[in-house]
């Protein structure tokens, strides 16, 4: 009887998740391909250089450490971040060549594009500086 009762409300709260789900676009996509989302994770990480981080850990009191060969997690984060908006910003500038129909939507695409490259490449050279 507790069994039954525990199993209907877990089945309620699942397809109450499911159909919520469902309606998002990014949500579903992350559902349905899993490790793809796993695998880009990864490749952001170890770009960033979690592995130099993890392996030699530095003192946490530096946000950017400035030895050139260590790295604190931080640091990692900072370069992760650089590199996601610099691949948003490489993917916006794709999405402007491939709208056609609306002409204000090129140049605000390609605007944005170029501001998000720009602060990525900024981030990059600001924490090569600091070292």
């Amino acid at each position: 009887m507790i069994r039954d009762w525990f199993d209907s409300r877990m089945n309620a709260i699942w397809n109450r998740l499911n159909k919520y789900s469902t309606r998002s676009g990014l949500a579903s996509e992350i559902r349905n391909n899993w490790m793809q989302v796993l695998y880009v994770l990864g490749i952001i990480l170890m770009t960033a250089g979690l592995v130099n981080a993890v392996l030699q850990p530095v003192d946490m009191s530096y946000i950017i450490y400035p030895a050139s060969g260590d790295q604190s997690a931080t640091e990692t984060g900072i370069d992760a971040l650089a590199l996601l908006i610099g691949a948003a910003g490489v993917y916006l500038s794709y999405l402007s060549g491939r709208q056609t129909t609306k002409s204000r939507m090129v140049n605000f695409y390609l605007t944005i594009s170029i501001l998000m490259i720009a602060i990525a490449v900024y981030i990059g050279i600001y924490v090569l500086s600091s070292k």
